[in-house]
């Protein structure tokens, strides 16, 4: 396992693209790009994984992406991609995980303004990088480490993802952005770590605390990334808090390594800080 040639598959997607009329650009997309990641899923179909893709980052159909692509191969993200992922799996003891990079859409606006151009998904043993060929090196590794601690972190739990409760997605985000401070530096930081401060953030977890037993990945979005219709949580509000806890945490255990870490329950690093 490791980083899949995606540059192959998508210079193949342009070429195809090419022969037919646009109506097919989303087909032709979903059969070249994403049928070859659902084999790594029994749960998901390429068509369910081609519509979170697209609305996670990933490039439109009709994207102009030839020059994206060609300047990410210039710049051996590829290549790079690989070597920190195996540095990364060496440092933590980690899971087997098939990464796969495609070019970000450009059009999303919070996606180039709020997350600088780069995101990524992750699950059991898959990590997918939406990047664009302004991201550096750092940005790119910084990126690949918060995914990559997902997959570590999934693989310890055992856990489907509707399985999981809202305090173990909050420790997974903050976990993997503690992996991103101890490997790329504090200067690598997503820019939610910073955005409230513990005083700010303790109305709101006063009244999340009852509901940190809610199941389904799919359930903790409002708490995770707040609510902006009815303003019940700030923007990145899970995140936010999710950081603070592990990082109190490992205030407290100050020589526990990452490999270790990956191993504690949601509840035993609560308990160890002060939102407990």
């Amino acid at each position: 396992m490791g980083v899949s040639k995606t540059n192959v598959l998508i210079r193949d997607f342009i070429k195809r693209r090419k022969e037919v009329s646009p109506k097919h650009y989303f087909q032709i997309q979903s059969e070249l790009l994403c049928e070859p990641i659902a084999e790594y899923f029994e749960e998901y179909h390429a068509a369910q994984l081609h519509k979170y893709f697209l609305d996670n980052g990933m490039f439109f159909p009709d994207a102009k992406i030839l020059h994206e692509v060609k300047e990410l191969e210039k710049n051996k993200v590829w290549q790079l991609v690989q070597t920190e992922y195996e540095k990364l799996q060496k440092e933590w003891n980690g899971a087997n995980a098939e990464i796969f990079i495609f070019p970000a859409e450009r059009r999303n606006q919070v996606l180039m303004k709020d997350l600088k151009g780069k995101t990524g998904v992750s699950f059991h043993n898959v990590v997918v990088l939406f990047l664009t060929k302004e991201n550096s090196p750092n940005e790119i590794k910084a990126l690949l480490t918060h995914e990559y601690n997902h997959v570590c972190r999934l693989s310890m739990l055992e856990q489907q993802l509707e399985e999981l409760t809202l305090l173990d997605s909050m420790v997974i985000e903050g976990m993997a952005e503690i992996a991103v401070e101890q490997t790329q530096g504090k200067e690598m930081l997503a820019p939610w770590v910073n955005l409230y401060s513990k005083k700010e953030l303790l109305p709101f977890w006063m009244r999340v605390k009852r509901h940190l037993d809610l199941k389904g990945k799919s359930n903790h979005d409002v708490y995770l990334y707040g609510d902006k219709r009815s303003r019940t949580f700030p923007k990145w509000f899970g995140y936010s808090v999710g950081y603070l806890i592990v990082k109190e945490y490992l205030e407290k255990h100050s020589e526990m390594k990452m490999d270790e870490l990956l191993q504690i329950n949601a509840e035993d690093i609560l308990k160890d800080s002060q939102f407990h």
